[in-house]
């Protein structure tokens, strides 16, 4: 007998605060859950595969699948799990899901692929930042309220028309918790630049960015920039720079990392399906094949 579940109602081993909060989450209509969402598939009442699902950017129509994990010999049991949790978010009121996975996780491409039918839109370049030195001359100014308007404009408007659809955000959406920089032109009355730099854990930081065509020579100044701000308050961290070749600009902006030898971590699929980042659990699994983890924030 197959049982699809959240995971409350299938794991004893949640600590009641987490269990509770969960619940109340699992409660709530899309644009007020507070936390991601983890459905399990249970065969003989045994879980056999796991799957969350978190907001992009706080949405409340686009989500990313950040864990799909199945047991061994338990591939076939994909589908019906993904389109299980699709179907009921879509009942919400959500029109869009996606996955970033690496291109070396050949298993996991080709069932999201070819099991669950989602299609490949776009790539997603992961570098680290070890140092930067040097001065820099370009000073980032924090985000206000007042600016958020024309930051949406200009965000959506670098992306490629063809993947605006799946990727644009609302005003909304730049209300988030990360650290937002804006890089203004000199008169001030221009947005040239946005910087969103994130982090799960205080230790590893992720920068997602859009900039102007015209002004990418000034990337490494905003990147110089941000390091120092994360230096001033962290004596260790780790600093990514995410490249979405979505946006007008990413070939360049990829031929600057690479000039300036910033480490290459990965290449990634971004695989959509829209209507309109290893772990090991042993509590959960005996052996696992697939596995998929983004560390990334969505």
């Amino acid at each position: 007998m197959i049982e699809i579940k959240n995971i409350i109602f299938a794991n004893n081993n949640l600590n009641f605060l987490r269990c509770f909060f969960c619940f109340v989450n699992y409660l709530l209509p899309l644009r007020l859950k507070f936390a991601n969402e983890t459905f399990v598939i249970l065969k003989d009442k045994k879980i056999k595969g796991l799957i969350t699902l978190d907001k992009d950017s706080m949405s409340n129509t686009r989500f990313k699948i950040t864990k799909l994990i199945l047991e061994e010999n338990s591939y076939s049991l994909a589908y019906e799990l993904t389109n299980y949790v699709i179907s009921r978010y879509r009942a919400m009121g959500a029109t869009s899901f996606y996955a970033v996975v690496d291109n070396k996780q050949q298993d996991l491409l080709n069932v999201f692929k070819n099991e669950l039918n989602f299609r490949n839109c776009a790539q997603e370049h992961l570098y680290k930042l070890n140092s930067l030195k040097g001065e820099f001359s370009l000073f980032l100014k924090p985000l206000k309220k007042e600016n958020i308007k024309e930051v949406c404009s200009f965000y959506n408007d670098n992306i490629n028309s063809f993947n605006r659809f799946l990727f644009s955000r609302e005003t909304y959406q730049f209300r988030n918790k990360c650290r937002k920089y804006i890089f203004l032109n000199d008169s001030k009355d221009k947005i040239l630049g946005y910087f969103e730099v994130a982090t799960k854990n205080n230790f590893d930081y992720y920068i997602n960015f859009s900039i102007d065509f015209s002004y990418n020579i000034y990337l490494l100044d905003a990147l110089k920039f941000i390091y120092l701000k994360l230096k001033q308050k962290n004596k260790k961290f780790n600093l990514y720079i995410k490249v979405k070749d979505y946006f007008l600009n990413s070939k360049e902006l990829i031929a600057i990392l690479k000039e300036n030898s910033f480490e290459f971590v990965s290449s990634s699929e971004i695989l959509a399906k829209d209507y309109y980042r290893q772990i090991k659990d042993e509590s959960l699994f005996k052996s696992t094949k697939i596995i998929f983890n983004d560390p990334t924030i969505a």
